[in-house]
């Protein structure tokens, strides 16, 4: 099937759904500037995931570790949302509910408008006390305090998910319960190689409650067979090219 027909069949089906969900990974915040991990000048080709994303790490010199999260806070600070956020939080409209669900740490969904965000791997200005359960906003870029401290005395880690750790209990009950609910017109899987196995059951579960699967993606990805249609093109360039024509003209 040529570009052309697969944008217009994903067009045809964006514009009667009532119910979009939305899986984003690294890939849409890259076009903001953010760095990605895995690709050929992602962080993890610099930096040892080991010696930063692990509890061990962590407990072995806080110090470090935070002066790592420190720096991307500074970085993170600077990006802006993309033509990609943007379209996404533009497909919110009376009787459409656009569920995101993101990889991200980042907040550019939020920033552009998206209202229904679930982050499956923590946020990057959020702390967390992992003595006394203490989770606080932080938005410092430089932080004040390296490592900062909970009012308990404990040193506060950064509230994310590291290797070896589980997905957080609420998160991934707010997507499960959404998936149970069904009536799924479309799920958009964007910027994300799918190469954990929920991201994959996840849009598979989409599937059967519904919805054309779409991948947006310049490669192929970890979806395989589950996808109706595959995109093509960084998101910046595809999204909005679906949103143009989906919405009613005003005369």
């Amino acid at each position: 099937m040529r570009a052309v027909a697969r944008t217009a069949r994903v067009r045809e089906r964006l514009a009667k759904a009532k119910n979009v969900m939305v899986i984003t990974g690294a890939g849409i915040s890259a076009e903001s500037g953010v760095p990605t991990f895995r690709d050929a000048r992602g962080l993890w080709k610099e930096f040892n995931p080991l010696d930063y994303a692990t509890h061990d790490a962590f407990e072995r010199d806080p110090v470090r570790v935070w002066k790592w999260y420190d720096q991307r806070r500074v970085n993170m600070a600077q990006a802006r949302p993309n033509p990609a956020h943007r379209a996404l939080a533009a497909m919110q409209r009376p009787g459409r509910r656009v569920f995101i669900v993101t990889q991200n740490v980042d907040d550019l969904h939020e920033q552009a408008g998206s209202k229904e965000v679930v982050h499956i791997h923590g946020s990057l200005w959020r702390i967390r006390c992992e003595r006394d359960g203490t989770v606080l906003e932080n938005r410092e870029a430089p932080l004040s305090e390296l490592p900062p401290t909970c009012m308990c005395g404990e040193v506060m880690r950064p509230d994310i998910v590291w290797f070896g750790e589980e997905l957080p209990r609420q998160p991934v009950e707010r997507i499960l319960h959404y998936l149970l609910e069904g009536g799924i017109d479309l799920c958009l899987v964007i910027g994300t190689e799918a190469t954990f196995g929920y991201i994959v059951q996840w849009a598979l579960q989409a599937r059967e409650a519904g919805a054309m699967v779409v991948d947006v993606n310049p490669r192929d990805t970890g979806l395989g067979s589950i996808v109706d249609v595959h995109l093509r093109g960084k998101a910046g360039d595809v999204l909005p090219k679906l949103l143009q024509e989906t919405e009613p003209e005003v005369s």
